[in-house]
């Protein structure tokens, strides 16, 4: 896990750790610097020691410290506009950026936004350009439109309660969306962006729109791990009035797979939202409605047939939605997967929609067209990630589900006893034990036992042998 992620996982999820040795040594650091300033030795000191140190750990005590010990502004800047400038570890710089966050201002703007469109560091950066600049929303938002995963969701998180039209309209089309999870950023764009509210205006735009299903359907999967649809207070009247404006839209498939969404998840008496009287059956019966209309089902069989120009995701979305409504489409699956097997999502949906006469198909087109010999050429380490290991993925998800199909794939899984994906490895031996005595294969054990000899896994390796001995 790279160091952005886990900084973004431990601030959203965890909280730091205390630090209060190293704060104490860093703080001292930092006054023998300030007070040498520009003294080189006494900068290397101090970087090679932020260097060893886990910013995301120190940040907040850090300016606690320096704020007690009222350090002279102006060499405290030279030290921080040093360590940003031209520091080569990314702690000491993210510490840097934290110092500068106490001591700086205008002059800095354009060298926080320029760290801060590094992913890396966009965390410290929109911090310290809240803290120092006089525009400091306007700051943040500069820095969100520069960013896209992590970096998007910490430099949004600071745009919390802006009053700035711009801005508003920016969070409802386009703001929310990053490529970690749109659940940390749905709710502040329906709430700051006033969705319900937009939705009310005379003219809405197709990216409004866009953007408003976007965010109901985030907010409708309820218990994830941001704010959701139990949260937002103009839930019902945005429901009502989102279904209203799709009536008459020109219908696509993305609003289509918002509509299932919201009607799967967001519309049931348990989702724990707090229902005025009469919901949500009238919003049930006015989704169910909107959702019978025959277009929709036309408009998932022409994806299916010509899949939208973005790559296995308008093909997959298509997949998604025929399953919500129950179309029977195993064929377009199948025919897709013959000509481009690396979905895995359209595998584990192909298994998903089969049942026992038809999941042999999907077994037997697997078994012809992915290469085996090379995915269950012998057990390794590897845990699948990476680009090279799309078509490992995608055999784990061809068997992922097949202990809902007991006997079935049996020639598949005891291959992928040997295959090279730890991962892959495990889930054929689960669902080989899991299945009745009476659908399990009669060399069974044998197999089992050919594999824990050859396992490098000790974890797995023990999982075989407690079978062989239970």
């Amino acid at each position: 896990m790279t160091s952005v992620v886990l900084d973004g996982v431990r601030t959203h999820h965890f909280g730091a750790a205390s630090e209060s040795e190293a704060v104490t040594q860093v703080a001292d650091l930092l006054v023998a610097a300030v007070s040498a300033f520009p003294d080189v030795a006494s900068l290397a000191r101090l970087h090679e020691v932020l260097a060893r140190q886990p910013a995301v750990d120190l940040a907040d005590d850090l300016v606690k410290e320096l704020r007690s010990r009222n350090l002279p502004r102006a060499p405290l800047h030279g030290v921080a506009r040093h360590l940003t400038e031209y520091g080569s570890a990314r702690n000491a710089v993210k510490l840097g950026i934290v110092v500068l966050g106490e001591c700086g201002d205008e002059r800095d703007r354009e060298l926080l936004l320029l760290l801060g469109a590094l992913e890396e560091l966009t965390l410290y950066a929109v911090v310290a350009l809240v803290k120092t600049q006089p525009g400091r929303q306007r700051a943040a938002y500069e820095l969100a439109r520069r960013v896209k995963d992590w970096g998007r969701i910490h430099a949004v998180e600071r745009l919390k309660g802006s009053n700035d039209p711009e801005i508003k309209a920016w969070l409802l089309r386009e703001g929310f969306r990053n490529g970690v999870l749109n659940d940390y950023l749905a709710h502040i764009a329906a709430t700051t962006g006033e969705l319900y509210t937009a939705l009310l205006e005379p003219e809405v735009d197709q990216a409004l729109l866009k953007g408003a299903g976007n965010i109901l359907a985030t907010l409708a999967v309820i218990g994830g791990p941001a704010k959701d649809m139990t949260d937002y207070d103009d839930a019902v009247p945005a429901m009502h009035r989102y279904a209203e404006l799709v009536a008459t839209a020109e219908p696509t498939l993305d609003m289509l797979d918002d509509l299932l969404t919201i009607n799967r998840c967001a519309l049931r008496s348990d989702a724990g939202i707090d229902w005025p009287r009469g919901e949500p059956e009238r919003l049930t019966h006015r989704y169910e409605e909107l959702l019978a209309r025959p277009v929709w089902r036309e408009l998932v069989l022409a994806a299916l047939d010509d899949p939208p120009d973005c790559g296995p995701y308008g093909f997959n979305t298509a997949l998604s939605c025929a399953g919500r409504l129950g179309m029977p489409v195993l064929a377009w699956a199948l025919r897709h997967l013959e000509q481009d097997p690396s979905s895995a999502y359209a595998w584990s949906w192909a298994v998903n929609h089969s049942n026992s006469e038809t999941v042999g198909s999907v077994i037997a087109l697997a078994m012809r067209i992915l290469p085996l010999d090379v995915l269950t050429s012998g057990p390794t380490l590897s845990r699948g990630f990476g680009p090279e290991h799309t078509l490992d993925r995608v055999l784990a998800a061809v068997i992922n589900n097949l202990d809902e199909h007991p006997g079935a794939g049996v020639e598949l899984l005891r291959i992928c006893l040997s295959a090279r994906n730890t991962t892959t490895r495990r889930r054929a031996l689960q669902i080989l034990t899991s299945w009745p005595p009476e659908h399990r294969p009669s060399r069974l054990r044998g197999w089992i036992s050919a594999a824990a000899s050859a396992e490098p896994d000790g974890k797995l390796q023990e999982e075989m042998q407690a079978f062989l001995t239970g």
